[in-house]
């Protein structure tokens, strides 16, 4: 996918900025792991410098940062059409290691939550028990060709549990089960800049601990205050909720580590959704 022409965004991108901008200077940013083109577009509208970033987008990533906007005027799109989004430029880096995601990206995160919750935005795909097993499908085809591409055996067990946990009633019946919302999907702090949460290609409807446990970046974890005061789920189903989190997120980054970190990283990662799944048990029966 190619960066739009100039025909179909600038005209868009003058009824949002309020003037008939003109590109004085683009820079290509880095794409991440899905964005086919990025970059920075710096325009002239009125007399002054806007600088914006011009990205292709898939379909979802297009109807979920209208959702977001619908919540959130400040983390707006300005523009969008097929295949293409236009977003304020967020001058920031990531947290540092050690550093605390910001407050205000979580109270963010909070708002839509809370905005969304039990609700489904138009265009946005359902983390179901059909979804659940297309994940693993897709997982074990990263992991069967680390297997045969490395020869080595901890790959192979790795995808034996994934071939287990793909049918497993335990993953199923937490689903049946949890309050969905719209979540970023891909929350970890690679995708915090300064105090904006951006990159939204991968979100979906489902559980808020998909996005919690990502963003924390650990294990089990728990929201902050600042998440917390403005949404929380229903205590209930906490223990649920953290136990399915643990699976679904490990399992849905075990097919980049597989590509790009290792067989120690994807055996650790696969042993802490084992230990979740482990957990999902004991919490559904005591509900």
């Amino acid at each position: 996918m190619t960066a739009p022409p100039d025909a179909a965004w600038l005209p868009a991108a003058g009824r949002a900025l309020g003037g008939a901008p003109v590109v004085r200077s683009r820079t290509p940013l880095a794409g991440g792991y899905v964005a086919a083109s990025v970059e920075r577009v710096d325009l002239e509208v009125a007399g002054r410098t806007v600088p914006v970033v011009l990205k292709t987008a898939s379909p979802v990533e297009v109807a979920a940062m209208r959702a977001v906007t619908v919540v959130r005027t400040d983390a707006a799109v300005l523009a969008a059409g097929d295949g293409w989004l236009l977003v304020p430029f967020v001058d920031g880096a990531p947290p540092a290691d050690g550093e605390p995601v910001p407050d205000a990206v979580w109270r963010t995160l909070a708002q839509v939550h809370a905005h969304w919750w039990r609700k489904r935005p138009r265009g946005i795909p359902v983390v179901d028990a059909a979804h659940w097993r297309g994940l693993c499908d897709r997982t074990l085809v990263a992991v069967r060709g680390a297997a045969a591409r490395t020869g080595d055996p901890a790959f192979g067990e790795v995808a034996d549990a994934l071939a287990a946990w793909r049918d497993d009633p335990r993953m199923a019946a937490a689903l049946a089960l949890l309050p969905r919302t719209l979540v970023h999907g891909d929350a970890h702090r690679g995708n915090v800049l300064g105090d904006s949460l951006i990159d939204w290609g991968s979100a979906r409807v489902a559980p808020a601990a998909v996005d919690v446990l990502t963003l924390a970046g650990e294990p089990g974890a728990t929201a902050p205050a600042a998440y917390t005061a403005v949404f929380g789920p229903p205590p209930a189903l906490a223990d649920v909720e953290r136990a399915w989190a643990d699976v679904h997120v490990h399992v849905h980054y075990l097919g980049f580590a597989a590509d790009h970190l290792g067989a120690a990283r994807v055996t650790e990662m696969a042993g802490i959704a084992a230990r979740g799944l482990g957990a999902l048990g004991p919490a559904l029966a005591a509900l």
